[in-house]
């Protein structure tokens, strides 16, 4: 299941060319792709545009291949183009045609910018509570040799006595600096873009307030076009972080 498949033949050297390993970087994203996808359905069931029935079965195809995902068992094999279609194949088989609404009023544009979106989010949490720690060990390290006694170096040459519990401190003080970083970095990627579609917006009358909430975002990119340009800063603004960390 190719969704960009027009039933011609594709040579298979432009094939992996453009594919690449797009399978495997996926699968870092595909928890978040399902707790996206899973927050899109109920607020279609919200806005009636699905039963409580029909989301009843997209949850309970969702939350099993969450717990696919979470034992390493889930796989998205050659014949798909991506995660996305992995997904919406599985749906698609186990729920029926009820599977293929999990598309209504989103676009393979949104959909891969919330997965980002969440990733990043988690990603900046996980580094901000290691560098938490890594701060208290500093601090601790720091009071503990405080009285060991460092020679001070200036120029190559004896300078002024120091100590390790300053040099402990001094790193553990250049943090803080870092973690100013990881909250700009985190409040510019939780921003909902789910809602924008292609990148205009949807007809249906979508609640974009309800995703929002659901998936635990501070708010949500309002501009449609926004939201899509946003993809490229989301990526810059964590290139240029984490390597520095």
């Amino acid at each position: 299941m190719k969704l960009w498949d027009k039933g011609i033949s594709i040579d298979k050297k432009i094939e992996l060319f453009t594919v690449g390993n797009d399978r495997e970087i996926d699968l870092h994203i595909a928890k978040y792709d399902v707790q996206a996808s899973l927050a899109h359905a109920k607020m279609l069931e919200s806005i009636n545009i699905i039963t409580a029935e029909e989301l009843q079965q997209l949850e309970e195809g969702l939350n099993n291949l969450q717990q696919q995902i979470k034992d390493n068992t889930f796989v998205i094999e050659p014949q798909f183009e991506d995660v996305h279609s992995k997904i919406e194949f599985e749906l698609t088989k186990t729920c029926g045609d009820v599977g293929k609404k999990i598309h209504t009023a989103r676009s393979r544009n949104d959909q891969v910018l919330v997965a980002l979106q969440l990733y990043y989010k988690d990603s900046l949490k996980l580094v901000y509570d290691k560098t938490k720690v890594l701060f208290n060990t500093l601090l601790q390290l720091a009071d503990t040799h405080k009285d060991s006694l460092l020679p001070g170096y200036t120029h190559l040459q004896v300078a002024m006595p120091s100590s390790f519990g300053l040099w402990f401190s001094a790193y553990a003080e250049l943090l803080i600096d870092d973690v100013y970083l990881l909250h700009a970095a985190l409040k510019t990627v939780d921003q909902n873009p789910l809602g924008s579609a292609a990148g205009y917006g949807s007809s249906f009358p979508i609640d974009r307030d309800f995703t929002t909430q659901e998936l635990g975002f501070s708010t949500l990119k309002y501009n449609v076009v926004a939201a899509q340009m946003s993809r490229g800063k989301s990526e810059r603004t964590i290139n240029v972080l984490l390597p520095h960390l």
